[in-house]
């Protein structure tokens, strides 16, 4: 039977991953090791497939639940639409595990060691390609495993998704061996008197081990300090406004926003009147042009320059078009120490449906999902913002869980990488905390430090190993200090990046196509 299969990788993706019962991440291990066991134990490919996808689709759909809120509660569609949208994405991204379990069941012939291998890659291969197509890279294995630092240390060599399918191979290597799937007489001998059948278990251990080690290394060679000192370091003032995502875009709650972030953040300076910190708002913190507007904007560059510090938020930008509609961005300004515009940063990769409608998709029902503004475009400039020798690698909100966008940031001279998010779409679910492990993830890869500013939570500090050094509450109005550090150095993973997916694809295929082949009478499974 392959349903306890099913239901063990279900319950993997679920614990695995944070969730609102109990989140135990080395179990998502289980979870390649289950889709794995489906594809070879089933009868024939289309169940693989089938099996595979079922699996991470109940698994998906228990993890990923909470894209059904914003739709209805934001949205204001039904329930009857609002469910099917989260269905969809859940089934889009089991998609790639049912192909995983479908490669599972084809290579079931092959030695272990070389289909173990093969299956690793496919598995990274696969991460990669569904975060290109279908730009929602929300469960790679990495994220799970990235609220234990120990177990991602990897990811400043090869990346979060290589990372993902190093544990996988690991994983793979201790699964049992399917009689008669070993492939040469000499194999099959070797599996009758059992002289060679510790090798892959005792590879797996073995890489388990080092996994571990260079994680335990890593470690203890880069302290944990929460609060950095000296010339490559800086203050952080972080304000949270909890504002009501529903309430946030009323044009009578503007001035209310307004005088909220300014009580809050000069309540904070007052306690510590000796910091010139940089103090970060989350993303369209003030629901207004900012650019534009004679209202609020002039108090709120005061506030800078009364602070005589660096005043960094969100709100929407606007350009105009001779002879078209003014372009619309979602933008992130750094204000100087004297209130004047330093810069700022419009957002590269924006949220389907939250800030802009597929063409494919463009239809009036949906358009309640385009909260304030309405349409948004998409940025193109990349740099950094910077002030002196500060140079600030801004990413939006969900622009935290795309490796090559943090990857892009330090190519231009980013010594410290900002995420201003605003998590209040997804009310009190696991979303908000699974972003924020998404989200570290990014400076393990650059070894850089990440400050996270958001509206309701989860504000947060993370050193260049994934620890967490500063928290703070979920759905509370408050302001936060912290310290970070200035990281010039870059990763291993940072300067070979570009080439780890084209080289995993051509090994790919060469093991495919000169790899020991095995021999095809491996026993048939059941469905």
């Amino acid at each position: 039977m392959l349903w306890p299969l099913a239901l063990m990788g279900a319950l993997a993706v679920w614990l695995g991953f944070p969730n609102d019962f109990l989140s135990l991440p080395p179990l998502v291990l289980l979870w390649p090791a289950s889709l794995a066991l489906l594809g070879r134990r089933a009868a024939d490919p289309v169940t693989a497939l089938r099996w595979g996808w079922f699996t991470s689709l109940a698994g998906g759909v228990a993890a990923l639940y909470w894209l059904a809120l914003p739709v209805h509660n934001v949205g204001g569609l039904p329930w009857l639409l609002a469910v099917p949208c989260a269905l969809f994405i859940a089934a889009c991204l089991a998609s790639a595990s049912g192909l995983f379990s479908l490669a599972a069941h084809l290579l079931r012939h092959r030695p272990p060691l070389c289909a173990a291998v093969l299956l690793a890659l496919i598995w990274y291969l696969l991460e990669a390609a569904y975060a290109l197509a279908l730009g929602f890279p929300w469960l790679p294995l990495a994220g799970a495993l990235a609220v234990q630092p120990l177990l991602i240390q990897t990811a400043d060599l090869v990346g979060a998704y290589a990372t993902g399918g190093l544990w996988v191979l690991a994983v793979l290597l201790c699964l049992p061996a399917l009689p008669g799937a070993r492939g040469t007489r000499q194999n099959r001998q070797a599996a009758k008197t059992g002289a060679r059948q510790w090798l892959c278990p005792a590879a797996g251990l073995g890489l388990a081990a080092l996994l571990l080690a260079y994680g335990g290394w890593r470690l203890h060679g880069q302290p944990c300090i929460a609060e950095p000192t000296g010339e490559k370091s800086l203050a952080v003032l972080f304000v949270e406004g909890n504002i009501d995502q529903n309430q946030k875009w009323l044009p009578a709650f503007q001035r209310q926003t307004v005088e909220l972030y300014l009580r809050l953040t000069r309540q904070a300076l007052e306690q510590r009147p000796d910091q010139k910190p940089l103090i970060i708002w989350p993303e369209t913190a003030l629901p207004f042009f900012f650019e534009t507007d004679r209202l609020h904007a002039p108090r709120i560059r005061e506030l800078a320059a009364d602070a005589q510090s660096l005043l960094l938020f969100g709100a929407p930008g606007m350009e105009q078009r001779p002879g078209r509609e003014p372009a619309i961005f979602n933008r992130a300004f750094l204000l100087g120490p004297d209130g004047a515009t330093l810069a700022h940063y419009d957002k590269e990769h924006l949220v389907p449906f939250g800030e802009y409608l597929p063409d494919w998709l463009n239809w009036g029902f949906l358009s309640a999902l385009l909260q304030g503004v309405g349409v948004y475009e998409t940025g193109t400039a990349v740099a950094p913002l910077r002030y002196g020798n500060l140079a600030l690698g801004m990413l939006i909100c969900y622009e935290g869980i795309f490796p090559w966008l943090a990857q892009t940031r330090v190519e231009h001279g980013a010594e410290i990488l900002v995420d201003i998010s605003n998590d209040g779409w997804f009310g009190r679910t696991p979303a908000a905390r699974q972003h924020l492990y998404l989200t570290v993830l990014r400076g393990v890869e650059q070894n850089r430090w990440i400050l996270r500013g958001t509206n309701t939570g989860i504000s947060a500090v993370a050193d260049p190993r994934g620890r967490l050094t500063m928290r703070g509450n979920q759905f509370q109005a408050e302001a936060l200090w912290a310290r970070a550090g200035l990281v010039a150095t870059p990763s291993l993973y940072h300067h070979i990046a570009p080439l780890i997916l084209p080289i995993a694809a051509l090994l790919c295929i060469a093991l495919l196509v000169f790899g020991p082949k095995g021999s095809k009478n491996a026993p048939r499974g059941n469905d």
